[in-house]
């Protein structure tokens, strides 16, 4: 069977394959202990390895050795209930099983070799062999049939093993894993999607696609590994048969001159629609979309029409590579294999007992092996060593002759000299490719050949014109032979491999070892919450330290109290900071999705737009990044129904047919700063004002006396929208209340400015966390609030004569500019009428104002008094609580009371409505 893989895929098979020859080694001896001595204990470990076996090849699908290692263990099953009982004939098939996956493993760690020596950097396939594995299942069944007397094996007979608890712990553990890894992938093959329409030809951009959707179907075959069988409609399956095909329609396009064509594209993005809503019933549950078996039908269609064009020749060049390179691997392995078989039936051999059919077979078979391996490499000493150790054996009829001692002494004298032999070739081996040259890592078969006089450069240079591998042309004319090939292959890998080392050392220690770990949300979550908690347990020290020096007049204890607490402030900075970097992630996981939405937007509407996006990098606490995206899919939606103009408009007014959408990112203080600007028609003022004024939301004169800016806020009212017509994705004027509401919950702003023709641009403002800020604490009439220091431009203590009433509002000349007043206690509604005839004044007789910058708009907040800055954590309201937009939040203080944190927004929409 022949199996494509990914360059990435090699270390896995590696390991699968290490794995699983370790657990047959096991095999074997306990399948030969339970003909020798029944044990279920002996039953059970063998039934593991197999399963082990089954479920390593499983992860990559390596289709043949599952089946093999499957029909095993079916019939290890049986066993298991005492079905029947492990009789000559069970041990020869189960033995022939373990042979069948020997030589498929073989098989696989021949190519990997010849792989590692010259490591591919485009998909690659392996052929698995057969070897015999469908004939020995239906051996299996048929016997299995007949011993247990059914004609089909009982319900959930199969099913038992699957349901390992190990199995079940890892699937808890790795299935978050593997969503969170999918919905990764699929944003990458939309972002790659929309690049390769752009660039239709860059094969790079094919392979990125390739790679994510190979990477969901791997890992939804080890999900689906772990998983009981829930039929066709497993989502899990789905999954894989959908990325499967969309692999191989765009496998089938590599190294085409023809481009994906648009048609093409879609049914890809198609198919990342329906893995994205399996991703989410696999999470939350419900049946899968009936259509998937559609996209997946009319994807394999695309496929066949691509290859179908394609010339078959290039299938026919060789289906299997020339492997000389890799056999002198592969003979020590049977080498290795076979005396370790011979010493374990000579270690429990018993003289005067007959020879057993099965023991003879297993003796015979590994000298078989060991003389046909050592024969093709040119090991003519050890070869005909074997050839006379099988022909005394085959002078033995099993079942009738029994072991004598002479017999067993000839038998260990000849196992001691195939050893013998066998050290010391490979000692010679060893010492040759010791002394390989480094330079033999760059060179070619043919160049080393003939360097160590083992080929004429004119035979080389004739055999490179055939179209073969040279090391299969050399052996298969008889210009070199397999050993002289293998060994000059095998120089090459180790010298490579030399080279490798070497690279591996001199590279910085941290490049070699992992660079990051995947840590779940709820985990940074909770050290979140605890970093909150010893910020509150820092302040309660600061505040007992004041309490000491205050009530108990104790400086000296006081200072020490304080030092301490300055020492767990610096330990918490640090750790929040730590903390606090691991929940940033970049935006770029945000604003890879947005080129798909833009694309998909743009072409229901019939326009021609172009997302350009910068400070992807930038990054965002990971709660607020998932808080935003509504609102800016929102807002891209509006920039092109709205804003940008079709292409034929465009043209008239001389503008690009081709419209462009800017989202930009960057930092500001403690905030990030979130820009979407388009270069379309802009906001109409007088359109807005006369649809404000239509809607009663102004006064007609008070309309015309309203800047632009004051009447770009209408758009955020509820309701309102200016579109003529009322389209499939806007024009309800439902959205923009919603977005500013949004970004407002979340501590932020959101400015507009626009300029008719010229384009439209909205400012998001958000604050980096939403856990934790740097406020200052202020009071009014007896109770304490926080306002954020990012809210603040400054704090002044004015005479009460720099405060004057007008118009029945309080305003102050701070520094020559007149600024609006807001009285805290008033707009909070927690002073009485007689607390509004004045304004309390501190102790110097100055009033304490609070300068906020609210919406670009300067306003002054009037308070009893400052008291200390520092830094809160910030608490959620109760549901009870959360109502009152005015506040965003809550902190617990050091002596243990509960302050609330204020939105200074929502404070200034209060004063201003009164509501």
């Amino acid at each position: 069977m022949r199996l494509t893989f990914e360059p990435d895929d090699i270390d896995i098979l590696q390991g699968i394959v290490e794995e699983s020859s370790e657990h047959l080694r096991g095999i074997e001896e306990g399948i030969l202990r339970l003909e020798a001595d029944f044990d279920p204990e002996t039953v059970d470990s063998v039934f593991r390895a197999l399963h082990s076996v089954k479920g390593v090849a499983g992860l990559l699908d390596l289709t043949p050795i599952k089946d093999c290692a499957h029909c095993l263990e079916s019939m290890l099953t049986d066993i298991r209930k005492g079905l029947y009982t492990p009789d000559s004939e069970i041990t020869d098939l189960l033995l022939r099983g373990v042979d069948v996956l020997h030589l498929q493993l073989a098989e696989v760690v021949a190519q990997l070799q010849e792989l590692h020596a010259d490591p591919p950097q485009e998909p690659f396939a392996l052929n698995i062999p057969d070897a015999g594995g469908k004939e020995l299942a239906a051996t299996v069944e048929e016997i299995r049939l007949r011993l247990t007397g059914q004609s089909q094996p009982e319900p959930n007979e199969e099913a038992r093993p699957e349901q390992s608890p190990d199995f079940s712990y890892l699937l808890d553990q790795m299935l978050p894993d593997f969503i969170d890894e999918t919905v990764e992938h699929l944003s990458s093959v939309e972002h790659y999607c929309v690049e390769l329409e752009k660039h239709p030809q860059d094969p790079q951009i094919l392979n990125s696609i390739m790679r994510s959707f190979h990477s969901i179907k791997g890992g939804a075959g080890v999900i689906a590994s772990m998983r009981p069988d829930q039929g066709e409609n497993d989502p899990v399956k789905l999954i894989r048969a959908l990325t499967h095909a969309a692999e191989t329609v765009l496998q089938s396009y590599l190294g085409q001159s023809q481009p994906l064509s648009e048609s093409i594209v879609d049914l890809v993005l198609q198919a990342v629609d329906k893995v994205s809503a399996l991703v989410k019933t696999l999470g939350e549950g419900g049946e899968p979309d009936p259509s998937t078996r559609d996209i997946i039908q009319r994807m394999e269609m695309a496929a066949r029409c691509v290859s179908s064009r394609r010339d078959e020749t290039e299938e026919s060049v060789s289906t299997r590579p020339f492997l000389a390179s890799n056999q002198l691997a592969a003979f020590i392995n049977i080498a290795s294999q076979a005396l370790e078989s011979i010493k374990g039936l000579l270690d429990t051999a018993r003289e005067g007992y007959p020879v057993r059919t099965n023991r003879f077979r297993q003796y015979s078979r590994a000298l078989k092996n060991l003389h046909s391996s050592a024969r093709y490499l040119g090991f003519n000493e050890l070869a005909e060593e074997a050839a006379t150790q099988a022909q005394f054996v085959r002078t033995v009829t099993p079942e009738r002759d029994v072991l004598t001692g002479p017999m067993l002494e000839r038998l260990r004298a000849g196992f001691e000299r195939l050893l013998q032999l066998l050290e010391t070739k490979l000692a010679e081996v060893e010492r040759i490719i010791e002394e390989v040259p480094l330079e033999y890592a760059d060179k070619r078969l043919g160049e080393i050949l003939v360097e160590e006089n083992k080929l004429s450069p004119e035979a080389r240079d004739k055999a490179l014109g055939r179209q073969k591998k040279l090391g299969e042309i050399l052996v298969e004319s008889g210009l070199a032979s397999p050993s002289e090939v293998a060994m000059a292959l095998s120089k090459q890998a180790v010298a490579r491999e030399k080279q490798r080392e070497t690279a591996e050392e001199t590279r910085p220690v941290g490049e070699i070892a992992g660079q990051s770990v995947r840590v779940s949300q709820e985990k940074l979550d909770r050290l979140m919450n605890m970093i909150g908690e010893l910020l509150i347990s820092k302040n309660n020290i600061l505040h007992l330290a004041r309490k000491v020096s205050m009530e108990y007049n104790l400086p000296a204890l006081s200072r020490e109290v304080k030092a301490a607490a300055m020492e767990v402030a610096r330990i918490s900075d640090e750790l929040q900071d730590a903390i606090m970097s691991a929940r940033m992630i970049p935006l770029r996981a945000l604003f890879q999705r947005y080129p798909r939405t833009i694309r998909d937007i743009s072409r229901k509407s019939g326009k021609q737009v172009d997302l350009v996006i910068t400070g992807e990098d930038t990054e965002l606490d990971k709660t607020v990044i998932e808080a935003i995206n509504d609102p800016l899919v929102h807002m891209l939606r509006n920039a092109v129904d709205h804003g940008i103009e079709p292409p034929e408009e465009r043209k008239a007014l001389g503008k690009h047919p081709q419209g462009t959408i800017s989202l930009r990112a960057y930092y500001q203080g403690g905030y990030v700063v979130i820009e979407i600007s388009d270069d379309g028609r802009g906001l109409d003022p007088e359109r807005i004002k006369q649809k404000a004024v239509e809607k009663g939301l102004v006064h007609p004169v008070q309309a015309q006396t309203m800047s632009p800016e004051d009447l770009y806020q209408f758009i955020f009212t509820p309701g309102f929208s200016t579109a003529q017509e009322v389209t499939e994705l806007s024009g309800r004027g439902v959205g923009m209340d919603v977005v500013k509401n949004n970004i407002e919950r979340l501590g932020g702003f959101i400015y507009v400015d626009s300029q008719p023709s010229a384009g439209t641009t909205f400012t998001l403002k958000i604050p980096l966390s939403m856990s934790i800020i740097q406020g200052l604490m202020v009071e009014a009439l007896g109770q304490r609030f926080i306002i954020a220091l990012d809210a603040i431009v400054e704090t002044v203590k004015l005479p009460l004569a720099f405060i004057r009433s007008y118009k029945q509002k309080l305003v102050a000349d701070i520094r020559g500019q007149i600024i609006p007043l807001i009285r805290l206690g008033q707009v909070l509604g927690i002073e009485s009428p007689s607390d509004r005839n004045g304004i309390d004044q501190s102790e110097d007789g100055r009033v304490p104002i609070v300068v906020l910058d609210i919406d670009r708009v300067r306003v002054g907040l009037i308070v009893d008094r400052f008291q200390n800055q520092q830094e809160f954590v910030i608490k959620s309201l109760s549901e009870e609580l959360a109502g009152l937009k005015v506040y965003s939040g809550a902190t617990i203080l050091g002596d243990g009371s509960v302050v609330l944190i204020l939105n200074p927004v929502q404070l200034l929409q209060l004063h201003l409505t009164g509501s």
